[in-house]
């Protein structure tokens, strides 16, 4: 009897173990940490920890529903991400976002950094779509300033009987909520909040960026005041971006070589409408603008800045003849319907945006464009070369 004791008490625990609730650092919805009440929420918390305070761990209250619902996924699949560098990637830098609303991701070996897809202003986040599973990595183009770049996602399909390196290039960038452009973290977004530190210590750590660059970007954006989740941003001013037409007001950050700037209103009361233009071959026109019908352009373009020439058509309210203004320029319609069902067509070779009256271009004097930061002397000689060419000089703007 005295031997069997030990052993009965241990069945009693083994049964009680069994049994009985369990305190699990995976168990979903449970976060352990230094005294700190639940409905507070950290963006860099992604893994449940067990902290002693004075002696004792703390139980916290269970995460909300809809944390549980999309990012109990933790429990079962760890998104550790090792490497960023696309020429250098494994099959365990794979991770799945699938249908995880802010799923936290370990970057390096930091803490949990949540990730969104997309946010509905003064509503919720969106979740990742299905089959966002592939590779994070970083983006770039050679010859930008520092502050340029992104981090995308590689959907990739794992199944396939393939080298990383293969499955990387057989794979797709996952587009955004709109459809129109690769989903991205902008490289700004590192610098504006410390959540993201991990993220920039492994790009640091595998020579991504180098430690002067690191420390420039950090400089320009501290001195910038630039919010990336408001405005969209050019890594160059000749770059295209994707804005809504008609729109207001438009807010831009651009990356200029001298400085970082963000321009509350880049350009304002914007729209396209349809010219009237003969068919070829035929007396039948394509369908026109009538002033009365307000019938405009509603949806998605894509768009650059360009400069031109003012002509003698009278194409600018009170422009004189030769003066170089900034226009914008539709490259390409991205919403082809319209009210009436047939669609949208722009001329060969796209069209300018145009203001309120349906008679006049959107335009901007240089010196105001230079006011507003929209334009400096790197990005002003880049628009001559591609607009103007190499011998036009349309004068000297100041650093900022």
């Amino acid at each position: 009897m005295l031997q069997r004791g030990p052993n009965s008490l241990l069945r009693v625990v083994q049964n009680a173990r069994a049994s009985g609730p369990s305190i699990s650092t995976r168990a979903p919805g449970t976060l352990l940490i230094q005294g700190m009440p639940r409905n507070y929420s950290l963006n860099t918390v992604s893994t449940v920890r067990k902290t002693h305070v004075l002696g004792s761990t703390q139980l916290l209250c269970p995460m909300s529903r809809s944390a549980v619902q999309h990012d109990v996924v933790r429990g079962r699949h760890k998104r550790i991400v090792s490497n960023l560098d696309p020429n250098c990637l494994k099959m365990s830098d794979i991770v799945d976002l699938s249908g995880t609303v802010q799923p936290s991701v370990r970057f390096g070996g930091g803490s949990g950094t949540r990730l969104h897809y997309h946010y509905v202003r003064g509503s919720h986040y969106t979740p990742f779509p299905p089959n966002s599973r592939g590779f994070l990595y970083y983006h770039s183009r050679p010859g930008l300033p520092p502050g340029a770049g992104e981090i995308r996602l590689r959907v990739a399909d794992s199944g396939l009987a393939l080298s990383p390196a293969d499955l990387f290039a057989s794979g797709r960038d996952l587009w955004d909520d709109a459809g129109h452009r690769p989903w991205r973290m902008h490289m700004l977004q590192l610098y504006t909040t410390r959540n993201y530190d991990p993220i920039r210590q492994l790009l640091l750590s595998q020579g991504l960026i180098d430690a002067a660059q690191d420390r420039e970007t950090e400089q320009r954006v501290s001195v910038s005041s630039v919010k990336p989740g408001a405005w969209n941003i050019l890594d160059t001013i000749s770059d295209t971006f994707v804005i809504q037409l008609p729109i207001q007001t438009l807010n831009l950050a651009f990356i200029h070589d001298e400085c970082i700037v963000p321009a509350f209103e880049a350009a304002w009361a914007l729209r396209w409408r349809e010219r009237p233009e003969t068919v070829e071959g035929s007396d039948a026109h394509w369908r026109l603008y009538q002033e009365l019908t307000q019938m405009c352009f509603l949806g998605s373009a894509l768009v650059r800045f360009e400069l031109k020439k003012a002509e003698a058509n009278n194409m600018f309210y009170r422009v004189k003849e030769g003066e170089v203004v900034l226009v914008l320029r539709v490259v390409e319609l991205l919403d082809q319907a319209s009210p009436d069902g047939v669609p949208f067509r722009l001329p060969e070779g796209g069209d300018l945006i145009q203001t309120r009256s349906p008679r006049f271009y959107w335009f901007m004097h240089l010196d105001q464009a230079r006011k507003y930061g929209i334009i400096t002397p790197s990005s002003l000689k880049k628009l001559e070369e591609l607009y103007l060419g190499d011998n036009t000089s349309t004068g000297k703007s100041p650093p900022c």
